[in-house]
């Protein structure tokens, strides 16, 4: 075949995991070549608008603080989240991965890390979060793109994107088409990474696998269109879990805005437009989007005070929905309820009927993560319920080989982040917070790693 370009590796996607897996694939061992392609730098990718909060077990951060953590763990609480739904061993690849890959980024990228402990996040049984200062993304994606660039292996090929995967006669990928309409190359190579984000972006794809989101508010990437994993579909991979996404359940409305789910899970309550309590708050912001897009206009008013808005307020996503007015502070209930639109009486009961639940330690709606009772001053947002990306992809190995339905891997052929099958299963209550994440950057890692191994006929 001839080619226009001839390198190591190909990495398709310029997100968190791309630029994981072309950093590692650059210097593990000595490294390979690597040609990283990416859509459009301009269009901030998921894991910089994401929090940036990052799941791992047994970290020096956890041992610091006193937790008592492990993979097992982990995999247990993200079992339970999905129903069992993911691949067992994937699943526990990832988690004896996590800690590694928080060291790496720590020592080896000089990332500023500090385990979360400002909320309590649903689904976990361990304080497991840590984060940049910040609480946000963008600061790692920012690392991440500044290293890349400045490694030698490294072709960063912005503004150009994929166009299809090359095969030979026995069906082994041994290239890619890239560059923009009326200027495509073919590159040729000896492994492709596929991380290009899942079809959260793509109209069509949504309708033939998600229906009933297709017309949700998606706060994610623009650039998650799905084309490569029907790229990996014609090439003969099998799909896994097309029906699983990640929802949102705090976007502010009509800011578009995020606030951060612990003002509930840290003591907060929600309303309705009849300013009373419809649900658990007590849920995963995922399957709490669906729970807020059921209530009358689709959206809800959430409620906290003082005490936990504190810890919480310089996060990024706080910070940024402070920022644009989508958070009042009132000193009264009677304010509150007038800000919002809401019945003064009828509010003030439901907060007497809540407070008075959370002091016997008995909710009313079941809820069982209780704290204290909310006082004044109240901070408010009005909340709706949003798509954040989806979960179904390529079904993958624990090296983030693209399999076939047989079993066997696609020859050449890797996928991580949405690209590949998250661990969340086929509805949103499977999603546990940082599953996204935890498939972009650990399991960058791991098939960074494996793509020199194999390519050193070590794996």
């Amino acid at each position: 075949m001839s080619w226009d370009i001839e390198t190591d590796v190909v990495v398709v996607g310029g997100g968190g995991c791309g630029l994981v897996a072309a950093i590692t694939a650059a210097t593990f061992r000595g490294g390979v070549d690597v040609v990283l392609l990416e859509k459009n730098s301009r269009i901030t990718p998921n894991s910089a608008i994401a929090g940036g909060y990052l799941q791992a077990a047994g970290t020096r951060y956890q041992k610091a603080a006193g937790v008592d953590d492990s993979l097992e763990l982990m995999a247990e609480d993200i079992f339970r989240k999905n129903h069992g739904k993911s691949d067992p061993a994937v699943t526990l690849a990832v988690c004896r991965r996590s800690a590694d890959v928080i060291h790496w980024f720590a020592d080896e990228l000089g990332m500023p890390l500090e385990l979360a402990l400002e909320t309590d996040w649903i689904g976990h049984s361990r304080p497991r979060m840590h984060a940049h200062p910040k609480r946000s993304g963008a600061y790692i994606v920012q690392t991440l793109r500044e290293r890349a660039s400045g490694l030698p292996q490294v072709l960063y090929a912005d503004t150009t994107p994929g166009r299809g995967l090359v095969t030979d006669d026995r069906g082994a990928v041994v290239g890619v088409l890239a560059g923009q309409e009326g200027q495509v190359q073919r590159i040729g190579c000896q492994r492709v990474v596929l991380a290009a984000g899942g079809f959260a972006a793509s109209r069509g794809m949504l309708q033939q696998y998600i229906p009933a989101v297709v017309d949700a508010t998606y706060i994610g990437a623009q650039t998650h269109t799905g084309e490569a994993i029907v790229w990996g579909m014609e090439v003969g991979a099998a799909i896994e879990h097309m029906t699983g996404y990640q929802g949102h359940g705090f976007i502010t409305a009509g800011h578009g805005t995020r606030i951060n789910p612990g003002v509930v899970s840290a003591g907060g309550f929600t309303v309705n437009a009849h300013a009373e309590r419809f649900e658990r708050e007590d849920q995963g912001y995922s399957e709490w989007a669906g729970v807020v897009l059921r209530q009358p206009g689709g959206v809800a008013v959430a409620i906290w005070d003082e005490r936990v808005q504190r810890p919480l307020e310089t996060t990024g996503t706080m910070a940024e929905s402070m920022d644009v007015g989508a958070i009042a502070r009132c000193a009264t209930a009677a304010e509150l309820a007038q800000r919002f639109g809401l019945d003064a009486a009828r509010l003030a009961r439901t907060l007497e009927a809540y407070n008075r639940g959370v002091a016997e330690g008995h909710d009313a709606l079941g809820r069982t993560l209780l704290t204290e009772p909310l006082r004044p001053p109240y901070y408010a947002a009005r909340i709706t319920g949003a798509l954040a990306h989806t979960q179904g992809g390529l079904k993958i190995d624990v090296h983030g080989r693209v399999l076939r339905p047989d079993g066997t891997p696609v020859p050449g052929l890797y996928a991580g982040g949405n690209t590949a099958v998250g661990l969340s299963g086929d509805t949103p209550d499977g999603y546990t917070s940082g599953n996204g994440l935890l498939m972009a950057y650990v399991l960058g890692r791991i098939i960074g790693e494996h793509v020199v191994a194999s390519l050193r006929g070590e794996g």
